[in-house]
């Protein structure tokens, strides 16, 4: 709930409190006592509101970091999370593609493609701007939707879709699908197609 929503709240309650107040207590007779009641209760609510200043708002809002880095602090902590349970398989399919750390769990090799299942200690955030400061890839495409995020990138022939999800406050599990490099080789679709 924002600044903004707990005022219009408040206000709504301020409103109803002063109507029934007014009218319970102002005799009919009295009719312009409850247009200063209602600017009294009024002012009483909006300054015990508190809050940020508009300035402040305007910040928070125009920060798209911020507010990425604030919902992705309510995941739970990874301590509480699963991440190193299943036996680390070594592979050498994967190994240009995937950032440092990534804990390999999965690799499937079907046709000409191969499926990597990992996890890593990172955000899908933090992995983005991984593979964006990379120069040993090509991105070819990236997007992200906080909690989640979709790079299709190349290299040495070949390319990888990566498909990361958060799975705590900084743990992300990791699916990847290798092909060789073509535009019909196989690799699943970006989900905002």
């Amino acid at each position: 709930m924002t600044v903004r929503d707990v005022r219009a709240t408040m206000w709504t309650a301020a409103m109803s409190a002063a109507r029934a107040t007014a009218r319970a207590a102002v005799p009919a007779a009295v009719p312009s006592v409850v247009p200063a009641v209602v600017l009294a209760v009024l002012a009483v609510v909006l300054a015990s509101c508190g809050g940020t200043s508009p300035d402040q708002d305007a910040a928070a809002a125009s920060d798209p970091a911020d507010r990425a880095g604030a919902m992705l602090d309510n995941l739970p902590s990874c301590d509480r999370v699963p991440m190193d349970e299943e036996p680390e398989v070594s592979t050498d399919a994967a190994g240009e593609f995937l950032p440092d750390g990534a804990r390999v769990t999965s690799a499937r090799e079907q046709g000409n493609l191969t499926s990597i299942e990992a996890t890593v200690r990172m955000t899908p955030l933090d992995l983005r701007a991984d593979y964006e400061g990379r120069t040993d890839i090509e991105i070819l495409r990236i997007e992200d939707e906080v909690f989640e995020t979709e790079v299709l990138a190349r290299t040495a022939g070949r390319r990888m879709y990566l498909r990361a999800t958060a799975l705590c406050a900084d743990g992300t599990a990791l699916s990847a699908v290798l092909g060789p490099d073509s535009d019909d080789a196989g690799l699943p679709e970006f989900q905002s197609d």
